[in-house]
């Protein structure tokens, strides 16, 4: 009887030691993972779509590591969209492909151009010349060089071009559900980025 207790006893020892170590692996599991996930979430502040893939602007990082997996670009016929990482790191000199914050669907191309960081500056201080000419969607200038629906020849402010931005993948299918499919019309402007001298149609 002595025994059958005995063996019992070491028994229930073996399960107790058995269910402590796996609970402690488990939680040391458990935090790892969540320390993982933690330091992924707070690697940057941009917003992330329905894939996970880090979307935003290129200026908000600080360095090429931080930059997200979509990097806001306006094509050049107006188009605001989002250029692969790979793409926007990419040698300059081509053409590569402009997607919607989905980065499924192609909604249009980006120039990838030659460094360009002396843009003129009119009587305001604003930049102003052709966006193929910016190595990247932070160096667009302020004013870029359009052409308006009746020929004339012009620049669109960038924020006009950029429109309003999303706060998150949500807000952005909104915005985009929100777009007229014919386009939208923005001013085009003299070189003083003031006087308005035509109209300019963004696809």
């Amino acid at each position: 009887m002595r025994t059958c207790s005995k063996g019992i006893r070491i028994l229930i020892s073996i399960v107790f030691i058995v269910c402590v170590v796996g609970g402690a692996m488990a939680f040391q599991s458990t935090y790892a993972k969540s320390t993982i996930n933690e330091s992924h979430t707070n690697f940057s502040n941009y917003p992330e779509n329905e894939n996970e893939k880090t979307y935003g602007y290129a200026e908000e990082s600080t360095s090429v590591e931080m930059l997200p997996d979509l990097i806001h670009a306006v094509s050049v016929n107006g188009i605001a969209g989002y250029v692969l990482k790979k793409d926007y790191l990419s040698e300059p000199g081509r053409d590569v492909p402009l997607y919607d914050v989905d980065e499924k669907t192609i909604i249009g191309s980006f120039h990838i151009g030659a460094k360009n960081m002396n843009y003129p500056k009119n009587k305001s201080g604003q930049t102003y010349g052709s966006a193929t000419d910016a190595t990247s969607p932070e160096t667009v200038p302020e004013l870029i060089s359009a052409i308006g629906v009746d020929g004339t020849k012009g620049y669109v402010l960038k924020k006009d071009i950029d429109g309003e931005q999303p706060k998150s993948p949500e807000e952005a299918i909104s915005i985009q559900n929100s777009r007229s499919p014919g386009g939208r019309d923005i001013p085009l402007y003299d070189v003083d980025g003031e006087t308005i001298i035509g109209v300019f149609h963004g696809g």
